[in-house]
């Protein structure tokens, strides 16, 4: 089985609204994970951070945003909207 390494903006966007996407934080809107890896933004679509090493690094930055506001979820135009609903 053959793992998704590109999305396109609107299919994240469209994840994000179903609440299965977490943004790193509330200002840093252009690296999410979703599907259990960190993705980064890039021109339109999105590209899945395929080493074991970065995505622990983003996980521990993630939950020390975690524990003040920021991660809340986004609130730019990024997610066309302001702010994560659920």
């Amino acid at each position: 089985m053959s793992v998704l390494t590109e999305m396109t903006h609107e299919a994240m966007v469209a994840r994000w609204q179903q609440g299965l996407v977490t943004p790193m934080s509330s200002t840093i809107d252009t690296i999410a994970k979703t599907d259990g890896s960190w993705w980064t933004a890039s021109e339109g679509a999105w590209q899945r951070v395929a080493q074991a090493d970065r995505n622990e690094r983003l996980d521990y930055h993630h939950d020390r945003f975690g524990s003040t506001c920021q991660a809340k979820g986004p609130v730019g135009s990024q997610w066309g909207g302001s702010g994560r609903r659920g």
